[in-house]
């Protein structure tokens, strides 16, 4: 006894479910014909879990017992030539999930009987995993913070320019916002690399130390928090000027009448 015909889908948008190679084995003065190719289209499972199922057509024989599935991490895939091992004993049954290998793999199947008796290999299926995911984008900013400081009464402080970068896969499309009315950024936004000029207005503000955060966030990714601070002085305070030309003069004493 032989199965019958070895082949495989896999649970996932866009896979196939393939019927392998059609040939004749002998066993026991029997001859056993596989099916003849199918290939067909199975949609099953979603396209994040791409878990294979090794399939194959039942055997008929009333003493079948059930099935014996090897693998290969090369060919040809076979006891005989030494590169098969065995994965799993099975009953009747006639399909085994996989799981997700993440190298090709190669598999063929035996039948045996109630005597232990063991058929030849079935054709091989091999399993190719799917193309993995691109890694997530992930968010670079350099500084890691900003800090201004100004002296009250003289006008703003230069804006600072923040540096974006995507320090993972995929694409990056960022925004960035604040939350304080007395800090202001531009651009809001922007895809890939790219600067932000980061302005202060302090003219308003009081002697004494401010905090905000920017905040860049981007689909896909962990927002990054950038901490501002900004300081304002108080103007020194101004002092009468010095007294110039001091002179000490001698004074003659006069006696009072």
């Amino acid at each position: 006894m032989v199965p019958t015909s070895l082949f495989y889908f896999i649970r996932g948008t866009g896979y196939h479910f393939v019927r392998l190679v059609q040939s004749i084995h002998t066993k026991l003065g029997h001859t056993f014909r596989l099916a003849a190719v199918t290939v067909c289209s199975l949609l099953l499972g979603s396209a994040a879990s791409h878990a294979a199922i090794l399939m194959w057509n039942a055997n008929t024989e009333s003493d079948l017992a059930g099935y014996r599935v090897y693998q290969c991490t090369q060919l040809p895939c076979s006891r005989a030539a030494g590169t098969a091992s065995l994965l799993a004993t099975l009953g009747t049954v006639t399909s085994l999930d996989i799981g997700t290998p993440t190298t090709v793999r190669h598999y063929v199947v035996t039948a045996y009987d109630l005597s232990n008796n063991e058929s030849i290999e079935s054709n091989v299926a091999t399993y190719t995993p799917p193309s993995a995911s691109p890694p997530p984008p992930i968010i670079n900013v350099n500084p890691s913070s900003l800090s201004f400081t100004v002296v009250q009464g003289t006008g703003n402080p230069s804006p600072q320019t923040l540096t974006i970068s995507n320090a993972g896969g995929g694409t990056l499309s960022w925004s960035a916002t604040d939350n304080v009315p007395w800090l202001t950024h531009s651009p809001q936004s922007g895809t890939g690399g790219g600067s932000i000029a980061v302005s202060v207005a302090t003219d308003s503000l009081a002697a004494g130390t401010y905090t905000a955060t920017l905040v860049v966030s981007a689909a896909g990714a962990s927002s990054v928090l950038v901490p501002v601070t900004v300081t304002v002085t108080a103007p020194r305070a101004v002092q009468p000027p010095r007294p110039l030309n001091l002179q000490l003069r001698s004074v003659t004493r006069r006696d009072l009448p």
